[in-house]
């Protein structure tokens, strides 16, 4: 599985690509949006699991 990193420096390439290569521009961007959906989607389930493993830990730190 990839990280956001990953994913966001894929996009990157792919956007650099998309100048070197004329012919194939829509290809590179069409690829382009891909990874950069893939990389906010990744942030966005990061950013979930530190918040759920951040109330598991107030759960087991409060006393009843």
């Amino acid at each position: 599985m990839s990280t956001q990193l990953e994913c966001s420096a894929r996009a990157a390439l792919c956007m650099k690509l998309a100048k070197r290569e004329p012919a194939n521009r829509i290809l590179w961007m069409a690829e382009a949006e891909h990874w950069s959906r893939l990389s906010k989607e990744r942030l966005r389930g990061e950013a979930g699991a530190e918040i759920e493993a951040g109330h598991r830990l107030m759960a087991t730190a409060t006393p009843n």
